[in-house]
């Protein structure tokens, strides 16, 4: 009896400090066919769960790669709620699709995990909305032909406290030690000097979304990374593992107010990749520089 105690106890032990672990990504499960006619099935279930299909592209330029970027009534209702700039991060989840060779794997960026990181402390303000939103994709990918629900990107996950004062290891920054590419700018111009260059493919970039939150002078935009130096060297280096995180990328860059900032290529790629090696992290040493390269030259008049 006393050995069946034991094994109780660490079994509960175990339940009690893995309650509340979140991972980056979830598997909603795989379906046959192509990339295009389930992105065309996907698509139709998240318009029917209240999501707003706001951009898609491939990573990479892969034919084997899709990523769709929604957005919620919920998360601009969230992010309208906190008056914290920064928070416009938040506006898009993705839902990535993935040709194994086997099957096409659907997975999505979780509510839970991304919502924790980009409000941090204020997470919990709008929390009831993220639930929501995470019961509308599981509601979504209940559609999928082979249906799994499984959380993955992190083999021990981090709990929500953790989420909301992330930083890779001690000396590397947090979500709030953004990248300033430009200051003293005016908001409306420089969103359209943006959209001009981004339709230029200038630092080989081109647009995947845009949302825009005109009374509080606040654009964020999701940029495809085409260049040389862009998703085509780094992205190979750090998706190794299966399932892929397909649905890690494309990168934002945010106009707010009379400044355009990015999230630290240090905080988002290690976010997005909580489980790299410093090993890892040393062979795109040169990644966090060549992003903020591309993405500068998108505000400068060309």
């Amino acid at each position: 009896m006393k050995k069946v105690f034991i094994v109780l106890f660490v079994l509960m032990s175990f339940i009690a400090l893995n309650a509340g672990v979140l991972k980056p990504y979830v598997l909603a499960g795989t379906e046959t066919g192509d990339i295009n006619s389930v992105s065309v099935k996907v698509e139709k279930l998240l318009k029917a769960n209240g999501f707003e299909v706001i951009g898609k592209y491939s990573p990479m330029k892969s034919k084997d790669r899709l990523v769709v970027c929604v957005s919620h009534s919920l998360i601009k209702k969230s992010i309208n709620e906190v008056k914290d700039d920064l928070n416009a991060f938040a506006s898009a989840l993705r839902i990535g699709i993935y040709n194994n060779g086997k099957a096409i794997e659907v997975s999505y960026t979780s509510p839970l995990y991304w919502g924790n990181g980009y409000f941090r402390e204020k997470f919990p303000k709008v929390e009831k909305n993220y639930l929501k939103i995470d019961d509308a994709f599981k509601n979504t990918f209940k559609g999928i032909a082979n249906a799994k629900n499984i959380a993955y990107g992190s083999k021990k996950g981090m709990t929500a406290i953790k989420l909301r004062k992330y930083k890779y290891m001690m000396g590397m920054p947090k979500f709030t030690k953004v990248n300033v590419l430009k200051k003293k700018t005016k908001y409306g111009e420089m969103v359209q000097r943006i959209k001009k260059n981004l339709d230029k493919g200038l630092g080989g970039t081109s647009l995947v979304y845009e949302v825009n939150y005109p009374e509080r002078n606040l654009t964020v935009f999701g940029i495809a990374l085409n260049g040389k130096s862009g998703e085509k060297k780094f992205i190979p280096k750090i998706d190794k593992k299966d399932p892929k995180h397909i649905a890690a990328f494309p990168y934002e860059l945010l106009v707010m107010k009379d400044k355009v900032v990015m999230l630290h290529g240090r905080y988002r790629l290690a976010f997005a990749f909580p489980d790299l090696k410093m090993g890892t992290f040393m062979k795109i040493v040169s990644t966090p520089k060549d992003i903020i390269n591309s993405l500068r030259i998108l505000t400068v008049i060309k």
